[in-house]
């Protein structure tokens, strides 16, 4: 009896030994399931931030660029109907929304909620654009801050890569391309671009530089050189010089007709939600005609 008596107790302990592990290795299973489930959710969570936050900084740049545009039509509109002098009108008009953005500050600034954004505005016919000022145009600006021999490559570089050619001197530079039925297509988009405009295309132009982002990667180690002459260079121009507030570098090295007013502006806009890191830029280039701005171009990049 009393041998008998002891098996069973042996028995009882090995199964509830073994009812323990299952308990345990159960309990495992289910930390680990709602461990995953929590890291899941947390995952979704912050997708879902991360979408609202890039919704958020897109729909205030492009806030930011309506009301810049708004802001510049009211001033130039204003400006024509002054009683003074129209022609002095307009050009105050001009220098003061040119001094706030070289002076850093936003032309127009908001926040709706949680979004907040803030618009510049550049004179893209202050600037050199490397699509138009050609090899001898480049190089002269270039010569401002670099040697002779640098400024001549990177500026038949530049030169080159615009019209098609693959003549010019290259060193570390991507390998040019040949024209082709794609280079032939973007020029016939671009004489449509020049017509609705009513702006000149520069001759030979097969491969425009579509912004100044494209201009540094195509450059690559070269692009530190147009580092110090960056605010003076642009892709967005017509073909026409803003004489009056081109700086003298530009208008030495520029050619093309000048003028006594921008024909080409830039807005910048940049939105961005509270807290969040992204921010969302757009580049909007618009042809000026009298006190209306008409849409020639537009870029996003998120920063």
């Amino acid at each position: 009896m009393s041998q008998s008596g002891g098996l069973s107790g042996t028995g009882r302990r090995a199964r509830r030994g073994t009812a323990l592990l299952a308990t345990l290795f159960a309990i495992a299973i289910l930390a680990t399931l709602t461990a995953m489930a929590g890291q899941r959710a947390r995952n979704s969570a912050s997708i879902a931030s991360n979408r609202r936050a890039q919704t958020v900084a897109r729909l205030m740049a492009e806030s930011g660029v309506i009301a810049a545009r708004a802001a510049i039509e009211e001033r130039l509109g204003a400006a024509a109907r002054a009683t003074i002098t129209d022609s002095l009108a307009v050009d105050g008009a001009f220098a003061s929304l040119f001094a706030s953005s070289d002076a850093g500050r936003a032309l127009v600034e908001d926040s709706l909620n949680d979004g907040v954004f803030a618009a510049t505005v550049v004179n893209a016919s202050a600037r050199l654009d490397i699509n138009n000022a050609g090899a001898e145009g480049i190089e002269s600006l270039l010569r401002t801050v670099a040697d002779a021999g640098v400024a001549r490559r990177i500026a038949e570089r530049l030169d080159a890569r615009v019209r098609g050619e693959t003549g010019a001197a290259q060193s570390s530079a991507q390998p040019l391309a040949l024209p082709s039925p794609q280079d032939d297509a973007l020029r016939a988009r671009d004489s449509l671009r020049a017509l609705f405009t009513g702006t000149t295309m520069g001759r030979g132009v097969r491969h425009p530089f579509e912004s100044l982002d494209e201009v540094q990667a195509f450059l690559g180690d070269d692009a530190r050189v147009l580092t110090p002459v960056a605010d003076l260079l642009t892709v967005d121009g017509d073909g026409t010089i803003d004489r009056r507030h081109a700086p003298p570098a530009v208008l030495t090295a520029a050619s093309g007709s000048l003028s006594d007013r921008p024909t080409r502006v830039v807005i910048v806009a940049r939105g961005w939600q509270q807290g969040a890191p992204l921010t969302r830029e757009i580049q909007a280039v618009f042809a000026v005609q009298e006190s209306e701005l008409r849409l020639v171009r537009w870029r996003e990049v998120s920063r």
